[in-house]
């Protein structure tokens, strides 16, 4: 229930709006650096049956469009308010979906389709600050393994960490094939999927790695790289990326072997990977919270990397590699911030996907599309 404060404080925030820009993407004030100062009008009032019960509604000069404030906010369409937060937060410590849907009182469905929308929001945010990004630290690159459905849909998340500030700048999703020792019956199962459907590419770590190194180095023209000692790493750099004009790339490999503390050069990574197990129901190992689908199971790893770039402390103490790592976020440290954000200062407005460049694997992820996908995708 909703106190009449409450209500006379959301029709305060409506009267005090003033739209952005135009949400219709065929308008010509849809984008905000365009969009003239007095390209709306008050419409209308509209009585609704539910909280806020009253709402208002603009019109667009232009293109004669009408919307609300609300379309420029996460509860855009949503019956029920003030869940975002909490279910948010449930996922970021490590609760499944049925157990957020559980302590909030909700169906299942509605914790999941909140969590895809948050994901895609925080998606368009990171892709709108790393646009124009240049990258002036060394880069840590992996892939963190994990699965999703069943063990035969093993997959990598590759990610690339900036070695100083623990930004992750890239990631994609890479499908594997299922390796290492099985039962006779585990090898008829493999054999049967992979009869209905097809492997999974047999080149998929080489594809999905190049893909991300070219994006990284149209940042900078050189690029530091240090990796483990995957041979598909080296093959990327030898030989797909080495005639790249006016680009070059120190790769330095490291042995995965070595003890993972702060001074191993890899990490930034094995941080952003052990924080990840421990912060993610879908990634835990031995769990029966795993995703059911790859799209899913990457809208839980950008939940997190968003969270952790933008909305938390490098290090939660002090940090012997960095004494000040408390009072700064790793956005702070490669620029895109000044304060560590908030809930409500990093969902504080919609960026729509029409006004930002989302590279093949981050639209896809956006558009709720796997390529190589062997099973229908939820919504």
């Amino acid at each position: 229930m909703h106190d009449e404060s409450s209500i006379q404080r959301q029709w305060r925030r409506d009267q005090a709006f003033c739209p952005p820009y135009c949400p219709n993407p065929r308008c010509k004030n849809h984008f905000k650096h365009s969009a003239r100062a007095d390209f709306f009008a008050f419409h209308s009032v509209k009585v609704l049956k539910r909280f806020p019960y009253l709402s208002h509604r603009f019109r667009c000069l232009d293109c004669e469009k009408t919307f609300c404030p609300a379309s420029f906010q996460l509860h855009y369409r949503q019956k029920v308010w003030g869940l975002n937060e909490q279910i948010e937060f449930l996922h970021s410590i490590g609760a499944s979906k049925r157990a957020i849907a559980r302590r909030i009182g909700h169906d299942e469905k509605l914790v999941r389709v909140r969590l895809k929308k948050m994901a895609r929001w925080s998606l368009l945010f990171h892709a709108k600050k790393v646009e124009s990004l240049p990258i002036q630290e060394p880069i840590v690159y992996d892939g963190l393994e994990n699965f999703s459905f069943s063990q035969y849909d093993p997959n990598n998340v590759n990610h690339a960490v900036g070695k100083t500030s623990l930004f992750t700048y890239d990631f994609n999703f890479c499908p594997l094939n299922r390796k290492g020792r099985m039962s006779p019956r585990q090898r008829a199962r493999k054999k049967a999927l992979e009869k209905i459907h097809g492997p999974y590419p047999r080149d998929a770590i080489r594809t999905t790695t190049k893909r991300v190194f070219e994006r990284l180095l149209k940042k900078t023209n050189h690029l530091t790289l240090f990796t483990d000692k995957h041979f598909q790493y080296r093959r990327v750099v030898e030989e797909d990326l080495a005639k790249v004009e006016g680009k070059t790339i120190g790769h330095i490999k490291v042995s995965s072997k070595i003890h993972r503390n702060y001074k191993n050069h890899l990490f930034a990574v094995n941080n952003v990977d052990m924080q990840a197990r421990h912060n993610l129901a879908a990634f835990k190992r031995e769990t029966i919270a795993f995703s059911k689908h790859s799209v899913a199971m990457m809208d839980s790893f950008i939940l997190y990397t968003t969270h952790r770039n933008y909305r938390r402390p490098k290090f939660w103490g002090t940090h012997r590699s960095d004494p000040l790592s408390a009072k700064k976020s790793p956005a702070m440290e490669v620029g895109v911030e000044t304060k560590i954000l908030s809930f409500n200062e990093f969902y504080k407005e919609r960026v729509m996907p029409t006004q930002v460049h989302l590279c093949d694997d981050w639209a896809n992820q956006y558009n709720r599309y796997d390529p190589h996908s062997r099973r229908k995708i939820l919504a």
